[in-house]
C-alpha cells in the first residue's frame, strides 16, 4: 500500500459504498483504504485501490481484531478513520476530514450528517452556522482518531457486541480535555440505512439480549450515570470561536432549523426534536460531570491479562 499520513478502515459487506469514496480523475487521496471484507465473496473487492483483509463479526469487535492482529500497519498512520460502510461520501470529504484533523490537533472527531440521514442523535445533525463543534460525543458510526486516541480507546471496543455505550465510555475517558471531542460541520457524510437494523440486532434478539440491553450493562459497568450531548463550543464558519452561553445556544438553535425541511418526519416531528435537541444542551450546560465510581477511574487501555507494552505506547 501507498503509505500516507491517513487510514480509511470500512468494515465491509457485499453492498459496502466505499468504492463511492475514491477520488475522482484528477483529484489526489490523502489517505490509504483497508477493506475489512466480513463476507464470503472471495472475489468481491478485488482491486488495487485498496487493501482487503477479512475479518468476521460485529463490527467494533471485527475492527478490534483487526487492529490487535495488523498493529504495525495502523501504527503507520497519524489519523485512522473506522467508517461503517454504509455512509455515502466523496474522496473530497474525507481529504478534509483529514485535513481538519490536523490543522486543529483535533483527538477524536467525526463529519457531521446529512439532513436525510438517518440518524440517532441530533448534536451530529450538520449544522450551517459552524465549522466545528467540541462537544461531549462522537457515535461510534464514523469515528476518526488520532493515533495515541486510538491505542488508548482500543480495548473499549472488546466491551459488547452491538457497540451501544462505547461512544458513551469515549467521552468519559476524554472528559478531561474539552477540545478532545469535535463535529465537523464542514464535512457531510450521508447515513443511508436504519439504525438498529440487520444481522446483529436479530442474533442478540435471538439470544434474548438487545443492543439497549448491552448500553445499559456497559454504563453500570463504568459509573456513566447521565450520558450528555451537548455542545462545549464552536468555531464558526467565518472563523470566530463561540464559548459556551446564550450566543452558541442561539445560534446552535437556529442552525437547528435547517434541518425541518429535509428532516424524515417531516415538519410534524420538528417541534420535538428542536425541542429535544435544545433541552440537551441546555441540561448538559448544567449538569456535573458524568460521575465515575473508584474502580472504574483505574480504566487502562488494556485488557486482563495483557502485558501494557503490547500495543499501548
Amino acid at each position: 500500500m501507498p503509505n500516507r499520513r491517513n487510514l480509511v478502515i470500512v468494515r465491509a459487506g457485499n453492498g459496502s459504498l466505499h468504492p463511492g469514496w475514491l477520488n475522482a480523475p484528477g483529484e489526489e487521496r490523502n489517505w490509504d483504504l483497508v477493506v475489512n471484507y466480513f463476507g464470503d465473496d472471495p472475489d468481491k473487492f478485488r482491486g488495487d485501490e485498496w487493501l482487503r483483509i477479512d475479518g468476521k463479526g460485529p463490527k467494533l469487535r471485527g475492527l478490534y481484531e483487526f487492529i490487535r492482529g495488523h498493529e504495525q500497519l495502523v501504527r503507520n498512520y497519524e489519523y485512522i478513520w473506522l467508517a461503517e460502510d454504509d455512509l455515502a461520501c466523496k474522496c473530497r470529504d474525507i481529504n478534509r476530514l483529514f485535513d481538519i484533523c490536523h490543522q486543529e490537533n483535533l483527538k477524536l472527531v467525526q463529519p457531521s450528517l446529512t439532513h436525510d440521514s438517518y440518524f440517532s442523535h441530533a448534536i451530529t445533525l450538520h449544522n450551517p452556522c459552524f465549522r466545528l463543534r467540541y462537544t461531549t460525543f462522537v457515535e461510534v458510526m464514523a469515528p476518526c482518531m488520532s493515533s495515541s486516541t486510538l491505542w488508548k480507546l482500543l480495548p473499549t471496543m472488546n466491551e459488547n457486541v452491538s457497540g451501544w455505550g462505547v461512544d458513551d465510555l469515549w467521552s468519559l475517558l476524554l472528559a478531561g480535555d474539552p477540545d478532545a471531542i469535535a463535529i465537523l460541520d464542514a464535512v457531510q457524510i450521508r447515513h443511508t440505512r436504519p439504525v438498529g437494523r440487520g444481522q446483529l440486532y436479530d442474533s442478540l434478539k435471538a439470544a434474548g439480549r438487545s443492543a439497549w440491553d448491552e448500553r445499559q450493562e456497559l454504563h453500570e459497568k463504568y459509573g456513566i450515570v447521565r450520558p450528555r450531548y451537548w455542545v462545549r463550543s464552536a468555531i464558526r464558519i467565518s472563523g470566530g470561536r463561540v464559548k459556551d452561553g446564550i450566543r452558541l445556544l442561539c445560534l446552535y438553535g437556529w442552525g437547528l432549523l435547517a434541518v425541518a425541511p429535509r428532516l424524515r418526519t417531516g415538519w410534524r416531528g420538528f417541534p420535538y426534536f428542536w425541542l429535544s435537541a435544545m433541552f440537551q444542551q441546555v441540561k448538559g450546560r448544567r449538569q456535573p460531570e458524568t460521575t465515575v465510581p473508584p474502580a472504574s477511574r483505574k480504566y487502562e487501555a488494556r485488557l486482563p491479562g495483557e502485558r501494557r507494552g503490547d500495543f499501548i505506547p
